[in-house]
C-alpha cells in the first residue's frame, strides 16, 4: 500500500516517468521510506495492469534510453482516494522504531546507552535537516511541506522521549 499510495499521489500532481517518480521520492522522503527503484517499476506496471495508470507518451534524451510517461486515470484517482481512506481508518499508531523499543530492556546497559546516544544524534541531525528544508520552502503551501512538518513534530517528540529515558 505504501508504494502504491506514493506513486499514485505523485501522479496526482502531474504526469511523470519512472525515474522522475524515484527522484521525487528521494528528494521528498529521503531515508524516511525504503522504496527500491525496481519496486517502483513493478508498482507502475501493476498500476497499468489494474487500469489506474496509463502510458501517455515517451521521452528520449540524447544517449539515454526511451522512457515512458505515465498519467493517473480516473480509476487510479478513485483507488488513490480509497487507499488514503484505508490509511486514515487504520487504528494502529506505529512507527518502525517502536518494535525495537519494546525490546530495549533486553540490551545490556552499555548497549542501551549506546543505542540511545546514537538514536539521539540521528534524530537531532534529521531535525536540523528538516528545519533547513522547511526554511527553504518558506511560506509555500506545498504538499511536501506537510510531510516535513509532520516528521519534524514526530522527531521532536521522540527526542523529548529519548531525553527522559536516558
Amino acid at each position: 500500500m505504501k508504494i502504491e499510495i506514493t506513486i499514485l499521489g505523485l501522479l496526482m500532481e502531474g504526469n511523470l516517468y519512472g525515474y522522475e517518480i524515484k527522484k521525487k521520492i528521494v528528494e521528498r522522503l529521503e531515508d524516511y521510506v525504503d522504496i527500491k527503484f525496481g519496486s517502483i517499476y513493478y508498482a507502475i506496471k501493476k498500476s497499468v495492469e489494474n487500469g489506474w495508470v496509463k502510458r501517455v507518451g515517451t521521452e528520449k534524451e540524447s544517449g539515454n534510453p526511451e522512457r515512458y510517461v505515465y498519467e493517473i486515470l480516473p480509476t487510479g484517482k478513485k483507488h488513490y482516494k480509497k487507499l488514503l481512506k484505508q490509511y486514515f481508518d487504520t487504528r494502529f499508531i506505529h512507527f518502525d522504531v517502536d518494535i525495537v523499543l519494546m525490546f530495549l530492556g533486553s540490551l545490556s546497559e552499555e548497549q542501551k546507552e549506546q543505542f540511545l546516544e546514537d538514536r539521539t544524534a540521528f534524530i537531532k541531525d534529521k531535525i536540523e535537516n528538516i528545519t533547513a528544508k522547511l526554511d527553504n520552502l518558506g511560506d509555500s503551501n506545498d504538499s511536501y511541506k506537510n510531510i516535513l512538518t509532520y516528521l519534524e513534530h514526530h522527531l521532536k517528540a521522540e527526542l523529548g522521549w529519548l531525553e527522559t529515558v536516558k
